[in-house]
């Protein structure tokens, strides 16, 4: 694994993990359910696009990687 692969993994990780501990709160707390729902909705899609843009990200380093060896 290269090094430039291992800092938008670490960011992610963190980001999936803060939004999703900062989400238990409105679970925790006495709200109607339907607002729950709408909250892990959005905290569901949050985690998602971070995953998709992780895994893009990764293709964009290596597709760099693949370009960097056609120059040689």
């Amino acid at each position: 694994m290269k090094k430039a692969m291992i800092m938008p993994i670490v960011f992610s990780v963190i980001f999936v993990c803060m939004v999703g501990l900062y989400s238990l709160i409105f679970f925790i707390i006495k709200i109607p359910l339907l607002i729950k729902i709408i909250v892990f909705l959005i905290i569901t899609g949050l985690a998602a696009t971070m995953i998709y843009l992780l895994l893009q990200r990764n293709r964009e380093l290596k597709e760099e990687e693949e370009n960097d060896f056609s120059k040689y």
